[in-house]
């Protein structure tokens, strides 16, 4: 009996859908009924080849073999994988299997995975494709039923390729070019390197910025009605002296005012859109101080094991009409699983109808990410599930209560020549911020109701010295939204949906793109704060200084991914596509070729600071922080990682200047495997010992 192969991303979507699709054998490396085959990858098996597979002579990075331009991309069994595929080859060229099923991952990467394989292969067997938004058996049943030709994809595959083709190129080649021309390690690419700009642009304001010095007067008015504070204004909200600030006080001290205008208005506030990706990363990163990544991996467990949630890694917040089942489902079992009173009153007659929830145009591949309906069985989900699913949980909710009304009140009020402004801003009806706990705000709130020319008395005033501010340091929070709107950061919610298009990667990416860069030195990590390296900044100087716009431009790489988004609709061509990315590599190598700079490695190796054992200077290399004269016999060294901590660039700088550390959390017992928090101390002989400040217990054992 002729039979489908259904080949998954990933064993545990294999088993969802066998235990779905009812009565299969397992055979170890696969699983098997009377109609299909199942068997998975693990990620990707397959991948590009390296330039040394095309020419073995340049395994050597050099930059007179540069540019590699492969006429056609070979493909090649990534390592540790060849069992697995050996399996895979085996069963696709069983006599009884007729055609197959491509469920990996509803999405450009997914797409990749199996088109690799199929064509590594040399597969020619006919191709259906499973597309899943949601991983609950009544989601795989009802897409098995809507199986899709695997031409349907053509325009996808062809997107995810060049995706993989481009990142190759511009990879491959800028990292071997700017390493063997500056000979030091320096990895660039397509989408890395224009992310790593935002945060060297933005650190290169904070470095450069010069704080003015401003000051504000401030006044106490008393009515009838009641006592309000005016903020002074001419123009400007302050002045920049203190002898003019004293001034206006002196003016204004013990005088009546008149009241110039009172304005008062009403305003409503619509609830936050559902959450996409990024979105949901976002706030994950506000409000519970989570990477990107781990509210990814949060996510998506949250989706392939528990099929609580559907397919995370959207770039959609809006919703088909026909999903209006799947919402009554979730509705109804979120008052059985902690949030009956929030959804007490039941879905609002028109629900269908709100354009902010349900909008099929605005649906690209995969809709937002709503819970999918089945219960939530809470003691079951590791703490980070369980916060980031109170999140999707809410602003589901949210979504669906009427607006948050707002109350307005304005004062302007003249004393002699000067005028102060008051304002208040008060919730009168909380409407979605119920949902998150937000009440009316207290009555005492409100500036008082007064009559335009009525005369009130100033009962004090005085004047506060304040300066301006550097720009704040990215968060991964908006960083995100940097990236997702390239480069150009918008609060406005629908305005970002507009804009959305430009974007820096994709939702599924942007966090990997960020663990990257953390990973070869360019970026850390401070609680939630990224700060570039010194060795990060120099790269982005270099890049300028040559210039090579394109590496370095966030807006361009938005309008590249823009492009290959237009590629998946049929409307941008494959074959241009690539002769724009071989072009931009062919300018790369050769403006680096050409093109001298001078100063940049005395930059990268920036000294951490002094040793302690002999004063020379600390310097980073891939695995700790040394002393550079370890070659004539100093050995003092902190190593990167401790007892499974990382340790940043900023850490090690305060332990050699203060001798200790802040108290640093993610150390991991070497006995019990527990995690445990410690300040790291360094004595006069050089020796790191962990301080323990709640139980002044110290130690410089590895626990």
């Amino acid at each position: 009996m002729a039979k489908k192969l259904i080949i998954t991303e990933k064993p545990s979507v294999a088993r969802d859908i066998a235990s779905a699709l009812g009565k299969f054998t397992n055979h170890k490396e696969y699983l098997e009924n009377e109609t299909y085959v199942i068997t998975w990858a693990l990620g990707h098996l397959v991948g590009l080849a390296e330039p040394e597979d095309y020419d073995k002579k340049l395994k050597v990075w050099r930059l007179v073999l540069l540019p590699v331009i492969p006429e056609e991309f070979k493909l090649k069994v990534l390592e540790g994988n060849r069992d697995r595929l050996r399996v895979i080859q085996k069963l696709i060229k069983r006599q009884d299997v007729e055609a197959l099923i491509n469920a990996c991952d509803a999405g450009r990467e997914g797409e990749l995975i199996f088109r690799y394989i199929y064509e590594f292969v040399k597969c020619k067997k006919p191709v259906f494709r499973l597309w899943l938004s949601s991983m609950t058996r009544e989601a795989i049943r009802e897409a098995f039923r809507n199986l899709r030709s695997g031409e349907e994809f053509t325009n996808l595959a062809a997107a995810a390729k060049c995706r993989s083709e481009g990142d190759w190129l511009v990879g491959i080649n800028g990292t071997r070019a700017f390493t063997a021309r500056y000979r030091t390690l320096l990895s660039v690419g397509r989408v890395q390197t224009p992310t790593l700009a935002i945060l060297v642009h933005r650190e290169r304001e904070i470095q450069e910025f010069v704080p003015t010095p401003y000051w504000e007067v401030f006044a106490r008015f008393a009515s009838p009605e009641g006592t309000y504070l005016g903020k002074w204004r001419n123009g400007e909200d302050r002045v920049y002296s203190q002898e003019e600030a004293q001034t206006i006080v002196e003016r204004v001290r013990g005088g009546e005012g008149e009241v110039v205008e009172f304005e008062e208005r009403q305003s409503s506030e619509a609830p936050p859109l559902l959450y996409d990706l990024t979105a949901l990363q976002r706030d994950a990163n506000k409000l519970l101080g989570f990477s990107a990544q781990r509210t990814l991996d949060a996510a998506q467990k949250l989706y392939e094991t528990y099929k609580l949630i559907t397919y995370p890694r959207t770039d959609s917040r809006f919703l088909s009409e026909d999903l209006m089942v799947v919402v009554e489902k979730s509705w109804s079992m979120l008052g059985d699983c902690g949030y009956r009173e929030l959804v007490a009153g039941g879905l609002p007659r028109n629900a269908l109808n709100n354009k902010r929830v349900f909008d099929k145009s605005k649906v690209t591949d995969h809709h937002a990410i709503i819970p999918t309906g089945e219960a939530i069985y809470w003691d079951t989900l590791n703490s980070d599930a369980q916060k980031i699913m109170d999140l999707i949980v809410k602003r589901f909710i949210s979504v669906f209560y009427p607006d948050a009304q707002w109350a307005h009140r304005k004062i302007h009020t003249r004393v002699g020549e000067d005028l102060f402004v008051s304002k208040s801003k008060v919730l009168v009806e909380p409407g979605w911020r119920k949902v998150y706990g937000e009440k009316e705000s207290d009555p005492q709130d409100f500036l008082p109701r007064l009559e335009k020319g009525g005369t009130v008395s100033v009962v004090d005033t005085w004047f506060e010295a304040k300066e301006t501010k550097a720009p704040p340091r990215y968060t991964e929070a908006t960083l995100l939204a940097a990236m997702e709107n390239a480069g150009k950061f918008v609060e406005d919610e629908e305005l970002r949906e507009v804009l959305k298009e430009n974007g820096i990667g994709t939702p599924a990416t942007r966090a990997s793109i960020i663990e990257r860069l953390i990973e070869v030195g360019y970026v850390e990590r401070e609680g939630k704060t990224l700060i570039p390296t010194p060795k990060g900044m120099e790269l982005i100087n270099i890049v300028e200084a040559i210039p090579i716009e394109e590496l370095a431009s966030p807006q361009l790489t938005g309008e590249w991914e823009r492009k290959l988004r237009l590629m998946e609709k049929g409307d941008y061509s494959r074959d241009v596509f690539m002769e724009e990315i071989k072009q931009l590599t062919v300018e790369i190598v050769e403006k680096l070729r050409n093109k001298e700079y001078q100063g940049e490695l005395e930059r990268i190796h920036v000294p951490i600071g002094p040793c302690p054992l002999c004063g020379a200077p600390v310097y980073e290399n891939q695995k700790a922080f040394t002393c550079s004269r370890w070659k004539e016999g100093c050995q003092f060294v902190v190593w990167k990682t401790i007892l499974g901590k990382k340790l940043t660039r900023t850490q090690v700088r305060k332990l050699l200047e203060e001798g200790k550390t802040e108290k640093l959390y993610g150390f991991r017992s070497r006995k019990s495997k527990k995690k445990f928090s410690a300040v790291l101390v360094l004595d006069s002989e050089g020796k790191i010992s962990f301080e323990f400040p709640t139980s002044r217990k110290s130690s410089t054992k590895e626990e």
